[in-house]
């Protein structure tokens, strides 16, 4: 991806972000440095294990073989599901890699799905191409995406339906989107509903009268799921639109084996996780503050936390009905994979520090569960004087993934490790987190544009 591109759409994101749900992306609040960690003690120590630790991987665009890939597969285990961060969207590098590691891990692990940052609704365009469906890669693409479609994501779409299409291979694989939509995004005024929207269509095919209720119920709420017009609602608009949804989910339970007789059980499945989905939305935005310009309102972890817990269930959901019988390999933000809540810079106006979905997985999936953070050519002048972005680029090695695990027998390095201290988050701003606790293993990339 071009980093002209990025440099456009960064802050569109950024943006939207703030004003859709508070996630965790915040442009013009300055960061100010803080660390609970000594930068005195223990540098040296990790700096020297991480280089005679560290497993050199070869660049992505120029890998000639998956050597260098194989102590990973020793790392993950018998893991089902494995969490790749990303330091911040849109970068070239994390992207292919990404792509790299996935098609090892299917052809040499046992993954058949992939899952990741982007709408669980809209994804089912992805997923029909990808299972030999009409249309392109890149309007697939386009759907999960704000502005031009990466090329990294089109490639891997390319190759997954190309991978499926090979008689040889019996296991099909999968794609899915694990978030919540972000409603009326670009301008925030226009009604957007794709889960809704399913679950509507499922409807009128299984139950045509059930269909006609619900449209009628909804006919007034359709025209307000934007960013704009939702918050605005009354309390009783709102706690209204709560049971419509409500209801629309007992209905499909309820009528489980009816529909899916008149259906089939994927069809099903998929209709009732869009109710679901829409459910999410729905708690999400109704806890979105209003916006305070200039500030962060300091209920906004909250929506955050929403948003997250519903990544986790979206993802468990994922692994056991969706993952054609394999393992998932999750690709977001290192904001949402990490098993730590968040701290730290521009989070620090929170009433609390949000959980992410890293926390959630942790504690449903345990040892099933393996977390790789990463770092990308951390920017000198926004990098915390003892963050763990500085530490890894001492270590002076282009390309390099760690397991951190490996620290225990260094009482030294471990301790390191054990601290809370800074961790670069888009380029613009940090959080803090203790990072044996927060991550599994360490992804170090030297460039953010590889091409």
């Amino acid at each position: 991806m071009p980093n002209v591109r990025h440099k456009i759409t960064l802050k569109a994101l950024l943006i939207k972000k703030l004003i859709a749900a508070c996630i965790f992306l915040f442009w013009n609040v300055p960061s100010f440095a803080q660390s609970t960690a000594d930068s005195s003690i223990g540098n040296n120590a990790f700096v020297s294990w991480a280089h005679k630790h560290a497993y050199p991987l070869q660049a992505s665009d120029k890998a000639t073989d998956d050597k260098d890939l194989y102590p990973i597969k020793q790392m993950i285990g018998d893991a089902r599901v494995v969490a790749l961060g990303e330091p911040a969207h849109g970068f070239h590098e994390p992207l292919a890699f990404r792509n790299r590691l996935f098609k090892f891990l299917v052809q040499h692990c046992g993954f058949t799905t992939i899952a990741i940052e982007g709408d669980l609704a809209q994804s089912r365009l992805a997923a029909d191409y990808i299972a030999g469906g009409r249309g392109t890669a890149k309007d697939a693409a386009a759907a999960l995406s704000i502005g031009e479609p990466a090329a990294e994501n089109i490639e891997l779409l390319n190759w997954m339906r190309q991978y499926n299409a090979d008689s040889a291979h019996t296991i099909k694989l999968r794609f899915y989107g694990m978030d919540i939509q972000m409603i009326g995004f670009p301008g925030g005024t226009t009604p957007n509903h794709a889960a809704l929207d399913h679950v509507l269509t499922y409807l009128q095919n299984v139950d045509e009268g059930a269909a006609r209720r619900a449209n009628v119920e909804l006919a007034f709420y359709l025209t307000q799921m934007s960013v704009a017009k939702y918050p605005a609602l009354s309390l009783k608009d709102q706690n209204v639109l709560t049971i419509i949804l409500e209801n629309i989910l007992a209905l499909l339970e309820r009528q489980r084996m009816v529909f899916i007789n008149r259906s089939s059980k994927d069809a099903y499945q998929w209709a009732h996780r869009n109710a679901i989905a829409a459910l999410q939305r729905d708690r999400m935005m109704r806890v979105i503050p209003p916006d305070q310009p200039g500030k962060i309102p300091p209920n906004a972890w909250k929506a955050m936390n929403a948003r997250d817990a519903a990544m986790a269930d979206n993802i468990n959901w994922i692994l056991h009905n969706g993952a054609n019988g394999g393992k998932v390999l999750v690709f977001a933000h290192n904001a949402h994979v990490k098993n730590a809540p968040t701290t730290g810079g521009v989070w620090d106006a929170f009433a609390q520090p949000p959980n992410s979905a890293g926390e959630y997985l942790r504690s449903i999936l345990g040892n099933n569960f393996f977390i790789i953070g990463s770092s990308i050519a951390p920017e000198t002048t926004t990098l915390q004087a003892n963050s763990l972005d500085k530490a890894l680029l001492q270590v002076n090695r282009p390309r390099y993934i760690l397991d951190l695990r490996a620290a225990a027998p260094s009482p030294e390095v471990a301790h390191w490790l054990s601290l809370n201290r800074p961790m670069q988050a888009n380029k613009v701003s940090f959080f803090m987190l203790p990072v044996s606790t927060a991550f599994d293993a360490l992804l170090f990339l030297d460039k953010d544009d590889g091409k």
